[in-house]
């Protein structure tokens, strides 16, 4: 038996077949063609391309499923060469969004209503106002090409507007607060004789993303001229269709960073300098962040500063709380917007002005506390 919409079938044989329409004849009945795999992910992986390929206009009155459309726009975007995070995301919005929201429908008997609906469900279910609007993004250039292929009788996604998502509130370290981290990653970092508390202070005197410093190599650091130079990122990223098992699985991803701007070079200070050289005599692999097997993973170092921060008796704070403190700190040293933006590699300054330059409460209250000064004897 097939599974439910895919057209694969697992034969006597002990092989997978996939099946897709190639082409019709004059009576508009369906020609059929078939591949082969070992394993179901196999199969699949062979006929979502030649589904894409093959996905033209459909006569009148088809009853093709809409899923047919969002596995070929998925297979079209996956054979564009994007960064393997986009194309994890896509995987991520059309499997469990998409295809069991909207998938069944008749790519022809899909109506505005029908996405509007799905669209509240979206938001009633708790996602964020950003990730319902990603998906809606990707339906929209779904549905866009349906329409021009003409499988629909137009583009049902067009008039529908979402609201700009808030942008969330982010949080950065006050001074005491960083201090305290400060003193924790070089106590760790002397006692533990390993790299352990030095990416907190690489973050905290960088601004460099997580994925960042995890795939920073000796190579990418000039200890000379103290420059870091930040070409990749790594991530763990859920793959799709990989391997025997049908649905994700993941893997340790080394790519490009998240945009071009975000390939910068940063001068480094004078104490990370000094903590950098140190690491450097006394290590022996190829990343700053070296675990047993290669470089260490995002998660490991999130969980470490957990660790951090219950040393230093302080509360729970997200990794990227160092990242927002070191633009509060430039900030708060007058260091422009344009300069802070580049440190951080952001492609628009309007980002670090909107997002990362913070007021903490004790930067408020000595503003206010300075009125005094101008205030009339009692």
């Amino acid at each position: 038996m097939a599974r439910r919409g895919e057209n694969i079938y697992h034969r006597k044989d002990g092989r997978w077949e996939g099946r897709y329409i190639k082409g019709r004849r004059p009576d508009g009945k369906a020609l059929f063609g078939s591949v082969y795999g070992r394993t179901y992910s196999e199969a699949k992986n062979k006929l979502i391309p030649l589904k894409a390929a093959h996905c033209g206009p459909r006569p009148a009155g088809s009853t093709a499923p809409f899923r047919e459309h969002l596995l070929a726009h998925l297979a079209q975007k996956g054979a564009s060469h994007i960064k393997a995070s986009s194309l994890s995301s896509y995987h991520r919005i059309v499997h469990n969004h998409l295809l069991p929201g909207l998938g069944t429908y008749p790519a022809h008997q899909l109506t505005p209503g029908h996405v509007t609906c799905f669209l509240d469900g979206l938001r009633g279910s708790g996602l964020s106002g950003g990730t319902v609007l990603n998906i809606f993004r990707f339906l929209a250039g779904v549905t866009k090409q349906a329409a021009r292929s003409g499988a629909m009788a137009g583009d049902v996604c067009e008039g529908i507007s979402l609201p700009r998502p808030k942008r969330k509130k982010v949080s950065a370290l006050s001074r005491g607060q960083q201090e305290a981290v400060e003193k924790a990653a070089l106590a760790a970092i002397r006692g533990s004789g390993s790299a352990l508390g030095l990416d907190v202070m690489i973050a905290l005197n960088t601004g460099m993303r997580v994925g960042e410093i995890c795939a920073l190599r000796w190579g990418d650091v000039d200890l000379e001229s103290g420059v870091i130079h930040v070409s990749h990122t790594l991530q763990r990223l859920s793959l799709y269709g990989q391997g025997a098992k049908a649905g994700p699985q993941t893997a340790i991803v080394m790519d490009a960073p998240k945009s071009e701007a975000s390939e910068r070079d940063i001068p480094v200070n004078t104490l990370l300098l000094r903590l950098l050289r140190a690491k450097r005599q006394r290590a022996g692999g190829e990343f700053v962040m070296e675990g047993r097997r290669g470089p260490v993973e995002p998660r490991v170092l999130q969980y470490r500063f957990g660790k951090l921060l219950e040393r230093a008796r302080l509360p729970h704070f997200g990794y990227h709380a160092l990242r927002h403190s070191f633009a509060t700190r430039c900030a708060e040293l007058h260091v422009d917007t344009a300069t802070i933006s580049r440190l951080l590699g952001h492609s628009s300054i309007r980002t670090a002005e909107e997002t990362y330059v913070h007021s903490l409460m004790e930067q408020r209250f000595k503003a206010v506390y300075k009125l005094d000064e101008l205030a009339l004897a009692a």
